[in-house]
């Protein structure tokens, strides 16, 4: 093959590669993401007020940790439909959702619903207004979301929301 055809057929292959993508990241795809980034937001500041509640040696059950177990809980039922194919990198769209969401689905879907067992499990011993399981169960949904966030969440999340 000469090297004019050649320039034409990696031309075409670019082509049909953007085509493909775009056909894959469609509107309702990418109109995911920002939603997702500011729900996955409200579980993390959730958690964080039940932590600072914690800290503070005296728990306000009714005003903090309740209603913010409540937000995770709710949040975290509907967490794997957050990430339709399509919604990653190759939407153009600024996200921190490395491609392993999508590449490795099962093992995304397990974090998923030991987090929503973690969240059920949080929702339990804050309306029962256990302090000692509280403790014990925030620990345990924070290794669950440091599990996800280590192989499926970009490290420049990090550095992007530095506070």
């Amino acid at each position: 093959m000469s090297a004019f055809g050649f320039g034409r057929v990696v031309r075409a292959a670019f082509i049909v590669s953007a085509i493909a993508t775009v056909a894959v990241a469609g509107p309702a795809e990418v109109a995911q993401i920002k939603p997702r980034q500011d729900k996955l937001r409200d579980m993390g500041g959730a958690l964080k007020a039940i932590a600072d509640e914690i800290k503070k040696g005296r728990i306000d059950w009714d005003n903090a940790a309740i209603p913010n177990a409540q937000t995770v809980k709710d949040r975290s039922g509907y967490l794997l439909g957050w990430f339709p194919k399509g919604s990653g990198p190759e939407s153009h769209v600024k996200t921190y959702a490395l491609p392993a969401v999508w590449a490795k689905p099962d093992e995304f879907t397990k974090l998923g619903k030991q987090l929503q067992a973690d969240a059920a499990k949080l929702n339990q011993v804050v309306q029962a207004k256990d302090e000692a399981g509280l403790k014990a169960q925030v620990q345990v949904i924070g290794k669950t979301c440091k599990a996800c966030h280590d192989t499926y969440r970009s490290p420049d999340y990090e550095k992007d929301n530095e506070e």
